[in-house]
């Protein structure tokens, strides 16, 4: 039995105990769900995306990673989902509030595509959960003279101010 199935079973049971199904947080999981996902012709693709949407732990769990990995597939063109526009996939990145995401935006945001660089930024501003090392990698391309770094600082430069002022 794969670990997909396995997972399913267990939905099944909780369900039939009146409880919710248990967020994915494991990677190994999540790429099953997208390799479902991947084949348009696989039985369990529309509820692999419905889990992969809807269903996955935000934040800094290993299916974060392999999530954000994934939309940033899907961002740069490199995967194609129809279900799941690039535009889409920058909105469930925006959810994600932190770590790997952060690590992708970042990636799109200083990428040599601009409309890709200015639509990740934007999403970047909204973000609170910025962490040391990514406000130095925003302060390296900064200093380098990346002009949507420089946008993205000053960004969030206002909105920690906003975070002090509200204290």
């Amino acid at each position: 039995m794969s670990i997909y199935n396995d997972y399913v079973q267990e939905v099944v049971e909780r369900e039939g105990q009146g409880l919710h199904p248990k967020p994915i947080d494991g990677a190994e999981l999540l790429s099953e769900v997208i390799a479902q996902i991947k084949d348009l012709n696989n039985e369990n693709r529309a509820e692999s995306l419905r889990l992969f949407i809807y269903n996955t732990l935000p934040g800094t769990t290993p299916a974060a990673g392999v999530k954000a990995q994934f939309l940033k597939e899907i961002i740069l063109g490199e995967s194609v989902v129809a279900e799941i526009t690039p535009d889409f996939a920058f909105e469930l990145l925006s959810h994600m509030k932190g770590g790997p995401s952060i690590n992708v935006l970042l990636d799109l945001a200083l990428g040599a595509d601009a409309a890709i660089a200015s639509q990740a930024a934007e999403v970047l501003k909204t973000q609170v959960f910025l962490y040391d090392a990514d406000t130095a990698r925003l302060k390296d391309a900064f200093e380098q003279g990346n002009a949507i770094a420089k946008d993205i600082l000053k960004a969030t430069r206002k909105l920690n101010f906003s975070r002090n002022f509200l204290k």
